[in-house]
């Protein structure tokens, strides 16, 4: 095979949202919270269920396994990890399960909270954001405590008080440098203090953002013995000598009952659960236990003239391949057969909706075991001469891919190189992600366009080239002129001129070289 790779070693950074990868582990230290977890989670859930979360869950005592471990199913979408202590003991301060969640975090950023607590603000967003604007920081909102029945909104919220504690979030690489929270703290309360002031001895200053509030609910229930400590002993909390106490830490427990990385023995149950809202679907037998290192999703819908193709041509670069179809009039989803074909689903088509297409792929494919992802249409072709799918996926530093695409024009060897944003008609298409839990396209342009990934991270543009074939014929052009100007009702793209334009410059494809497919800015 040619080595090609050496030309294309240029990374790009994109400016993307926050929302788009939050890049956060939540640990929540847990004993016996269960009924005032399940009191507040609902309404904290949109917070957590958003793309590169996890809510690592530290269950510090046998009780409540069982019932935790159901009620969690109940949300699949969130990126659930549950680390259990099997031995039981009283209330302690949860210095050490705080420790074990961050041994466990595979995000940037950690952020402690309470599984009592309810989110009044945006929390995770806010303090996030600042972060991101000031990184040499430790961020702490604000929390009130409040009863149960006590209804806190925009008129009744100045009558609280709140105060610096509730939540931090710091960058994980910080609390290791510091060995993490003090695990001889037992007794009494006063990590938060002293969690703060040993971050300050190390360099990292606070961030105080008062505008954070979170409402402590159900302060009377067991594991909210936080004991003040005397005064001798909050003094040393507050102004400890040194920033680094603990020899050996978050090693207390280990035991994984759940991780959204690896959602077996549940995977299977949760997916035929989501999959029952739909007209019809075909799912291989035993094929949830498996890893695979690339997952092929593609959406179809009246393909049935080029849908066997597809799987000849493209299943040989992945592991497995999924297909959505949106209610075919024809017999695509029928036809649709390969053995590398893990699971197709027939939904009910209301409308074109290509956003809502793609979310549901991203949704089905969380619950399998896998590296990466990546999303082909069924009138696209990969071209074999440029195809190396290899080189990039076993590189930790990429997170998303760019592919090169032209569009065929009249016929199979010519491409149109008059093409909108296009370089001489090679458009560079972001295609590939990197698995970082459940996520979902954010798309502020509408259902019809927009970056067909849901975030990107770390970009490299690699050289495998794809070949689109739904504008091949002047008839296809005129046909998908006519349903964009029609269905395109958010005009998430102004013209579509470009589909019916005459005597456009075309290249030919037995042409391109890997010079041609270089990265150029």
């Amino acid at each position: 095979m040619i080595n090609y790779f050496s030309s294309f070693r240029t990374f790009r950074h994109y400016r993307e949202s926050i929302e788009q990868n939050f890049d956060v582990s939540v640990v929540m230290p847990f004993y016996k919270k269960l009924k005032a977890f399940k009191r507040v989670f609902p309404k904290n859930r949109k917070y957590f269920e958003r793309n590169g979360m996890e809510v690592i869950v530290v269950l510090d005592c046998p009780d409540e396994k069982d019932l935790l471990l159901q009620y969690i199913q109940e949300y699949p979408f969130v990126n659930w990890k549950i680390i259990y202590n099997d031995q039981p003991h009283d209330w302690r301060n949860p210095t050490k399960p705080i420790n074990v969640g961050i041994r466990f975090a595979t995000k940037k950023y950690i952020m402690v909270c309470s599984p009592e607590s309810e989110f009044y603000t945006d929390a995770i967003l806010q303090l996030r954001t600042d972060l991101e604007n000031y990184p040499k920081h430790y961020a702490i909102g604000t929390v009130c405590f409040a009863g149960n029945s006590e209804r806190i909104n925009k008129n009744t919220v100045s009558r609280y008080r709140f105060v610096s504690y509730g939540s931090i979030m710091v960058e994980k690489s910080f609390l290791y440098q510091i060995k993490g929270y003090d695990e001889a703290l037992n007794r009494w309360g006063g990590d938060d203090d002293n969690i703060r002031a040993r971050l300050e001895l190390a360099g990292i200053e606070e961030l105080f953002l008062p505008e954070v509030k979170l409402i402590h609910r159900d302060n009377h229930a067991v594991g909210n013995e936080r004991r003040i400590p005397p005064v001798d002993i909050l003094e040393s909390l507050r102004y400890p000598k040194k920033a680094v106490v603990n020899e050996s830490w978050g090693r207390d427990f280990d035991t994984v009952l759940y991780d959204w990385q690896d959602k077996t023995p549940f995977a299977e149950q949760l997916l035929k659960n989501y999959l029952s809202q739909f007209l019809d679907y075909k799912l291989k037998d035993n094929i949830l236990n498996k890893t695979y290192n690339k997952i092929l999703l593609v959406p179809t819908y009246n393909e049935e003239n080029r849908i066997m193709r597809f799987f000849r041509e493209n299943a040989g670069y992945f592991d497995a391949i999924i297909l959505l179809d949106d209610e075919s009039s024809d017999a695509t989803y029928k036809m649709a057969s390969h053995d590398k074909l893990i699971l197709k689903i027939r939904k009910q088509r209301k409308e074109f909706n290509d956003l809502e297409n793609r979310n549901i792929l991203l949704n089905v494919v969380s619950f399998f075991k896998h590296n990466w992802v990546c999303l082909v249409d069924a009138d696209e072709i990969i071209d074999p001469r440029y195809a190396n799918f290899d080189f990039f996926t076993n590189q930790e530093n990429i997170d998303s891919v760019l592919l090169n695409l032209i569009h065929l024009w009249d016929e199979e060897n010519c491409y149109n190189r008059d093409y909108p944003y296009t370089n001489n008609g090679i458009g560079a298409k972001f295609r590939m992600f990197r698995n970082i839990g459940h996520t979902q396209i954010l798309s502020p342009k509408g259902k019809l366009h927009f970056v067909p990934i849901p975030y990107t991270g770390n970009v490299y543009h690699s050289p495998i080239l794809i070949l689109h074939y739904g504008h091949l014929s002047k008839e296809m052009r005129k046909q998908k002129y006519d349903f964009y100007t029609k269905e395109d009702t958010e005009y998430c793209q102004t013209d579509y001129s470009h589909l019916i334009k005459e005597n456009v410059d075309k290249g030919l494809v037995s042409n391109l070289t890997i010079e041609d497919l270089k990265n150029k800015k």
